[in-house]
């Protein structure tokens, strides 16, 4: 069995109690590895939440964590591809489905709010997965 090294970003603080980031990474990796399998950097956009931006407003939407993911080429590229992760329900992080944005942005391209999706800086971990 191989071991792959992910490098995990938070955008969001950090959990303080481990066991919670621990699960928002294993979701992360979860949605990240069914986006591209290839994946090397995860941006952990979001805890799991229940509403998302569409149309210009907040609409309510099943529970999900958002994330952003790159390969070993995009990371020289600097460019990303963001998911969501559909989950049981707030407080079960159980993953039903993901949903990949489908295109590949630039990580300084800016959110609604003029902020970079991916900006430089941010606390990051690097975690070692198995592989079958």
């Amino acid at each position: 069995m191989a071991s792959k090294a992910i490098t995990y970003v938070w955008k969001i603080p950090r959990p303080v109690i481990d066991e919670q980031a621990r699960v928002l990474m294993a979701t992360a990796y979860q949605i990240a590895t069914k986006t591209d399998p290839h994946v090397t950097t995860v941006l952990i956009r979001s805890p799991i939440h229940e509403s998302t931006w569409r149309n210009g407003k907040w609409e309510k939407d099943d529970p999900h964590q958002t994330v952003c993911a790159k390969n070993a080429t995009q990371e020289q590229q600097m460019m990303h591809e963001a998911a969501h992760g559909y989950t049981r329900s707030m407080h079960d992080a159980t993953l039903l489905r993901t949903a990949p944005s489908g295109f590949v942005k630039a990580d300084n391209t800016k959110d609604r709010r003029g902020k970079e999706i991916w900006p430089g800086g941010l606390q990051a971990e690097v975690v070692m997965h198995q592989e079958p």
